[in-house]
Formats: structure tokens, sequence, C-alpha cells
């Protein structure tokens, strides 16, 4: 005999899903740095040289003297001609002491003074200059400061942009159940 079946068939829930993923971008601006060199500042300062002009020897090749050589000149000069004049005396005094010896000495004495005139002293003429000068330069005084770099560095942030990922669920396939009898002959046969 047969009995009726129950025939199941089922069907499962199938269920979606829509992903739309995140999207993140990051951006970052380039920094600033702002360089500024400052200029250094120099100093030069060129001391004065020191010149100095020597013209002694050429006043006395001209025969100009200072006060104190005119001085030192003519004591010197004076001593000499009282120390010749000293020994001319002397000298006179002993061809006086002798003009017993014969001879006529007060002539010869008279003409020997007149005859030998003196001549004032004048130095020769010389082609020098005489002029000395000298010049001592001073080294330039340098002073340099440094004031390097200065240095404004301006940070920009990133900027960011998200946008947040979405699930969205859907059904794919509804679930579902069907009942079927099969066989419902009934065999009475029996």
């Amino acid at each position: 005999m047969q009995l009726p079946k129950i025939q199941m068939s089922q069907t499962y829930l199938q269920l979606g899903l829509n992903i739309r993923k995140p999207v993140q971008e990051i951006e970052q601006p380039m920094a600033e740095l702002n360089l500024r060199q400052e200029p250094a500042i120099i100093e030069i300062r060129q001391p004065q040289g020191v010149l100095s002009i020597d013209s002694t020897r050429a006043r006395q090749s001209l025969g100009i003297r200072t006060p104190m050589e005119f001085s030192d000149y003519n004591a010197s000069f004076g001593r000499d001609k009282l120390m010749e004049f000293i020994a001319n005396t002397v000298a006179e005094g002993e061809r006086l002491g002798a003009i017993e010896k014969g001879g006529n000495p007060i002539a010869d004495m008279a003409f020997e003074t007149f005859a030998t005139a003196t001549t004032p002293d004048i130095p020769p003429p010389t082609y020098d200059e005489g002029v000395d000068i000298s010049f001592q330069a001073r080294p330039a005084e340098i002073n340099v400061e440094r004031r390097g770099m200065k240095m404004d560095p301006q940070i920009h942030q990133p900027i960011l942009k998200y946008t947040p990922g979405k699930v969205e669920g859907y059904v794919k396939q509804w679930n579902s159940l069907q009942l079927s009898v099969i066989g419902l002959n009934v065999d009475r046969s029996l």
C-alpha cells in the first residue's frame, strides 16, 4: 500500500549587500619657508698715514740754520777765532821779543794782517736736495658683522576629506516553503 507522502521544498532567504567603500583623501599643502638673508655690515676705516718731511740737510746746504744750529755755529766760530787770535798774539809777542835779532817785524806783521783778509764761511753747493721724505702707511681696519639668515616657516595643516562608507542590505531571494502531497491514491485491496 502506498501511503501519501508530504514533499517539502524550501528556498532559503538570500540577503544582498550594496557596499559603498569609504573614501579618504589627504592633501598636504607645501610649507612656506620664508627665508630672508640679512645683509652683513662692513665697516672699513683707513687711519691716516704719517708723512714726515725733514729738510734739515737742505737748509744746511743753503746755509740756513735753525736758531740752535746758528748759535752753536757762532759759538764754535768765535771760539776758533779767539784761539787763532791768542795764537797770533803769542806769535807776534815772540816776534817782537826777538826784535833785537834784526829785521823789521812790525812792518812784516802789518803787511801780513792786511794782506790776508778773511772771507765768510760759505758751504760748497751740493746737488743733493737734502729733503728726506718718509711715509708710514697704516693698515686698513675692516670689521665685518655677519647678521645671518632669518627663517619664518609657515606650516599648513593637511587637508583631510573623508566620505564614510555605507552598507545597505536588500533581500535578494525570499525564503519559501512549498508543501506537496504525493501519492494520494490509496490501494483498497487490502
